[in-house]
């Protein structure tokens, strides 16, 4: 697991890039998402954080499958970016 200010650090690393990155930069940094989120749903899973995690599996499921199409979707930035907002 990350240490607390990594995590932190990544968190606002993907809020910037979701604010500020065209599609093609977004879609870049979709490995490193993909294993962020699936970090983050570890370490819910493990401790007792409010994370709804049903909407972070499906996001998972999608940048697994088909990366681009899931990150061109505006709903999937919108919750990703509420999802780091809080955090």
């Amino acid at each position: 697991m990350c240490a607390s200010s990594d995590f932190i650090h990544q968190v606002s690393k993907f809020k910037v890039i979701l604010l500020n990155a065209d599609n093609s930069e977004l879609l870049e940094h979709a490995d490193e998402l993909l294993l962020f989120l699936n970090r983050l749903q570890d370490f819910c899973h493990s401790s007792e954080v409010q994370i709804p995690i049903s909407s972070i599996n499906d996001i998972i499921y999608g940048l697994e499958s088909n990366p681009e199409l899931t990150l061109q979707d505006k709903s999937v930035r919108t919750r990703l970016l509420n999802l780091f907002m809080k955090l």
